[in-house]
């Protein structure tokens, strides 16, 4: 009688173990269906697969593997993913938390499409493969010297800086910085309210396009500060010399900026301004790509 009680007690335990995992799976996917109808960036992940194929890839820069996972048949990862190639590749779409998110997307491929408040999307026809970077031509095909005021002079090479004439800030270096919060690997470029910071690249390859943003830290950052300005010049071989003037705004985050140039071997200048220094801690990076 003993055991017969005992079976007849396990099968209980057995049927309300049963029923217990019906109701986690039942509420799970009730959890699931709401998230999908309710979450905005499910909206979005949506609206990629309407549009997107096999030939597309998908980012979402937070750990959110369940957005992954709702992009099927997408390619998608997340996560911080390697793109100095991305060749094969038609459209990156980035999903990202945060406008400020959004920021490394935006030096590598330049202005994108809008697909929400945290989303945006790149055609990569033009951008595919990075050919020349000016975060890793520091002091070797990027050299730097700055024309008037107490600090002109040339830039020598100091080991891995170009060292200006002045205080250590004044030197030019390659480093990452935070705009709005997000690190972005950038060449700083200290600017000088009674002279220029001039910045020469030399020896770049055939491109298809320059993109690349610039931006004040969130140490140089203050609300009653100036902007920074950088004119790019861009001279590809045989072919008429192109001019790009690009803003660093006084405020947090970066701009990002692209110009399309003929696919020839080229040279640039870079001239860096403010109307007031103060403590600009402007960063910039530049890619050409193809």
């Amino acid at each position: 009688m003993a055991l017969a009680g005992l079976i007849r007690a396990n099968r209980r335990d057995l049927v309300a173990l049963a029923f217990a995992l019906l109701g986690l799976c039942a509420s799970w996917t009730v959890l699931t269906l709401v998230r999908r109808t309710t979450d905005p960036r499910s909206a979005i992940v949506r609206d990629i697969r309407r549009e997107a194929s096999v030939r597309d890839l998908l980012i979402v820069t937070e750990e959110a593997p369940e957005l992954v996972e709702e992009a099927a048949p997408i390619p998608a990862l997340w996560g911080t993913v390697p793109l100095e190639d991305l060749s094969g590749i038609r459209r990156v779409y980035v999903l990202a938390p945060s406008v400020a998110a959004l920021g490394t997307y935006k030096a590598r491929f330049g202005p994108g499409r809008p697909m929400g408040a945290t989303a945006m999307a790149w055609n990569l026809a033009l951008t595919a493969k990075v050919v020349f970077d000016a975060v890793a031509e520091v002091g070797v095909r990027l050299t730097a010297h700055r024309d008037g005021g107490a600090d002109g002079g040339p830039c020598p090479r100091v080991g891995a800086e170009l060292a200006c004439h002045g205080p250590h800030w004044n030197r030019v270096r390659a480093e990452p910085h935070h705009f709005d919060g997000v690190e972005i690997p950038c060449v700083f470029g200290h600017p000088q309210a009674d002279g220029h910071l001039v910045i020469e690249l030399a020896g770049i390859p055939p491109a298809a396009a320059v993109v690349g943003a610039v931006g004040i830290d969130d140490g140089g950052y203050f609300p009653e500060g100036a902007p920074v300005t950088m004119t790019l010049d861009y001279r590809p071989q045989g072919r008429p010399a192109m001019r790009s003037v690009i803003v660093a705004p006084n405020r947090r985050g970066v701009t990002a900026f692209r110009m399309d140039v003929p696919t020839v071997a080229a040279a640039a200048t870079i001239t860096i301004t403010t109307p007031d220094a103060g403590a600009r801690q402007f960063c910039f990076n530049l890619e050409a790509t193809r």
